[in-house]
Order: structure tokens, then sequence, then C-alpha cells
């Protein structure tokens, strides 16, 4: 499976660490075909439903769907493929609260398995007003479906279980599950050879590279890249001429800058990030918590971000990151960090030890066993009394 966004990085992640405490994870993605394989020891199955995908496209246009296929989730024909897998499971965990409504409640009432819903972000509709206001009603009421009837509900941080807790969630309903880096993949250590290479094949021998990532087909990361092009990095080289920006990730919409390298979807970001002399997040929208920062930390980046960018995370202002809350100030902290390099080394640092305490994806998958177990032996109880 891909994993080029932050959902299919979570998904993964999170699946390969349950499978490592010796559980059997199967992972099932809507799609164009119906195939089924083996990624390292998780079993992957793409299923696709009746519905023909031109009429996908429609719906899709009509609603601002990128991920077409995703409208699998409500065709009935996907749904009895998928229970013929459903149906050994002990539990499953559904992602995409409001997409995947209708078959968690399946899924429980009618198959009787313990559900659990993976909100890789809580209300996003709501809290980001770029879709239709159709699409915004909608998911909010498929939204709230689905967590009043799940077993249990996963977050990414505090933050989120606090707004679940004001719409009406009953606290032990809800567990914090947060976004995580693999430590090990995403050390700078690893790629010291390869590092001059890197440069060499994107043109940026001789400059100081200061680093984005983002799918473009992500709203917020489409406005971010345009705030790089037309204000941030105009700012920047003001004042220091040899620096480069590049912008990492799937590219729906290519802007044309001198300033600005795009590589579009690459196999290796950790490789990328270790030829980048900062790493940025302007971000000026958005929820849940952002995967990217916490690969720039655990690549011992130092990091500018917005406030947005770190929401959820229990970093330090000017300790792990430098974060500010307008243009200017964002570009006056790049230059700053490009200028002081003792400064960049210590933020660098003291992010990785932050990561590596907090959010490496191997602690992150023990809790989540260990909820695993708790819901199992809860739901064997009830089948019980």
């Amino acid at each position: 499976m891909l994993r080029d966004t932050g959902y299919s990085v979570r998904i993964y992640n999170l699946a390969k660490n349950l499978a490592r405490f010796g559980n059997e994870v199967s992972i099932i993605i809507p799609g164009c075909d119906i195939t089924t394989k083996k990624v390292h020891n998780l079993t992957v199955y793409e299923i696709k439903g009746f519905l023909p995908i031109w009429f996908l496209k429609v719906i899709g246009n009509l609603l601002g769907i990128t991920k077409i296929t995703s409208i699998y989730f409500y065709d009935p024909i996907f749904i009895l493929r998928v229970g013929k897998i459903l149906r050994h499971a002990d539990i499953v965990q559904v992602e995409q609260q409001s997409t995947g409504m209708l078959l968690a409640l399946i899924t429980r009432f009618i198959w009787k398995k313990p559900v659990i819903a993976d909100c890789h972000d809580v209300l996003q509709a709501l809290r980001i007003n770029y879709v239709s206001k159709l699409r915004r009603i909608l998911e909010f009421f498929l939204e709230m479906v689905a967590y009043k009837f799940v077993s249990l509900i996963l977050v990414v941080s505090e933050k989120e279980k606090r707004l679940l807790v004001s719409c009406g969630i009953k606290k032990p309903r809800i567990e914090v599950i947060p976004n995580g880096v693999d430590t090990e993949e995403f050390d700078t250590n690893n790629y010291v050879q390869s590092a001059s290479y890197v440069k060499k094949r994107y043109g940026l021998e001789g400059y100081r590279v200061v680093t984005f990532v983002g799918n473009m087909e992500y709203p917020p990361n489409r406005e971010a890249v345009k705030l790089i092009s037309f204000k941030i990095a105009p700012n920047v080289r003001k004042v220091m001429e040899n620096v480069k920006f590049l912008i990492i990730g799937r590219i729906n919409e290519k802007i044309d800058s001198a300033d600005l390298i795009f590589t579009g979807r690459v196999e290796n970001v950790a490789e990328l990030l270790s030829t980048s002399d900062i790493a940025i997040a302007p971000l000026l929208h958005g929820s849940g918590t952002r995967l990217k920062i916490l690969e720039y930390f655990s690549c011992s980046l130092p990091v500018v971000s917005t406030p947005i960018g770190v929401e959820g995370l229990d970093v330090k202002n000017g300790v792990h990151v430098l974060i500010a809350d307008n243009i200017e100030k964002f570009s006056d902290n790049i230059i700053r960090l490009l200028k002081d390099k003792e400064l960049a080394s210590k933020m660098g640092k003291a992010a990785r030890q932050f990561v590596i305490m907090k959010h490496d994806w191997k602690i992150i998958g023990e809790k989540l066993n260990e909820v695993y177990k708790k819901l199992i032996q809860t739901d064997r109880s009830c089948s019980l009394s």
C-alpha cells in the first residue's frame, strides 16, 4: 500500500505495530480491482464495489471528494465482499469516521463485532471551510452517528478528545492514540552517504535547503505552498540568496517559481529530509496533528511552524520549534535558523529526543495493543452476561 498521505502512514504503522505483538492484521482498501497481497506481516485487500468508476467521478465532483473509491463504503456489493473478511475478525477498526459510518454500524449490529473509529481528525468538515456546504452538513451528520454507536473512539491528541467531550461524548469512550514516526527510518545518520547525490539530483548543490512536505491534493497544503512561493521565499531571498525551497509530495497544481523545487511523490521522504537545513509548516488551516512535523523532528531538523502546524503536540516554542503567527515573523525565523547554526543544531537534537520519547510508532503500537486487549475482554464479558 502507498504511504504518501498522513492517513496511509498512520494506518500502515498502527497495523504493522499491532502485528508485531502477534495479532493477525488485515487492511481493506476500496479500489478499482479485487486483489490480495502480503506487505510485511499484513494482509492487504483491495476491494471494489458495484458502482462504475464514471458514477464515482460524478459523485466525487458533486461533493468535492478527491479519493472517489472511498464512495464504495456505501456500495452494497463492496460491503458484502468486506463482510466475508470481517466475519473472522475480533475487532474492526474503521478509518475516516464519516466515510466508514455505514460499514461501522453494519459491523456493530449485524455482524456483532466491536468497532473502533480511528479519527485522524475530528469534525474536519466544520473546522476547515474548503468543501461545499452540502458536504459539511453530510459529513458532520455521518460522523456524529458513527461516534454514537461505535465501541471506542481513537483521537490523535488531548485537544481532539476535549472537542468530542464538548459534543457530548463520554470520556471513557475516547482513547488518545497520537500520531507517530518511525524514528529508525527517519534518522539522518542513515543517509549521510547519499546526501550529496540527492542534492545533485535536484540541483541543490551550493544552496541552503528549506523543506516543506505535503500532499498537494489537501487544500491546506496547497495554501501553504502558495504562501511559500509568493511571500515566504521572496522575504528570505531578500536577505539570503543561496536558498532553495524543496517541496516534497504529490502534486496536482504546480507553481512556477525559481525559488521552489517540486519533487512530486517520492519513495523515501527521509532521504530528502537528510539534505535539508530547515523544515517548515506554514499552515493556516487544518485539524488533527501533522505527521510532517514528527518526521521533521525525527530527522533532527530545526522547524519553523505556525500555531496550527504544531496544534495538538506538546512542544515548546524556542526549544523544539520556532512558532510564528504571521508571515513576516515566519520568514524572519527561517533566516534566524539559517544564520545561527548552533541554535539550529540544538533545536534539532531536542526535537528528535522529543519524538523518541513520546511519538515513536513502537511505543504508540504498544499502547494500542493494550487498548485492543481491554476491548476484547470487555466485549467477551458483555457477551457472557
